[in-house]
């Protein structure tokens, strides 16, 4: 019984690392595209980048600090069982 809960385990973990590499394929696919039409538009004239990299730092922070303010929320405490008796 443990041997067949360890192999479905193994299992899942086998399924979660592939969709976490694909993820990872698909964000730097992304990623490439998106430099590469930022580099095009650049050439261009259309975008400058030292704006858009100050505006993208700027958007960076703030998600940073909203994520910040989220996790400073206090948890409620856990209560202890008690025993009557």
């Amino acid at each position: 019984m443990l041997e067949n809960t360890l192999a479905r385990l193994a299992e899942r973990l086998e399924h979660a690392l592939k969709l976490l590499l694909r993820h990872s394929e698909t964000t730097y696919s992304n990623h490439a595209l998106v430099k590469s039409l930022i580099e095009m538009l650049n050439e261009c004239g259309v975008v400058d980048n030292n704006k858009l990299e100050s505006m993208w730092r700027n958007e960076c922070e703030k998600l940073n600090d909203a994520g910040q303010t989220r996790a400073k929320k206090p948890r409620k405490a856990k209560r202890k069982a008690t025993t009557n008796g």
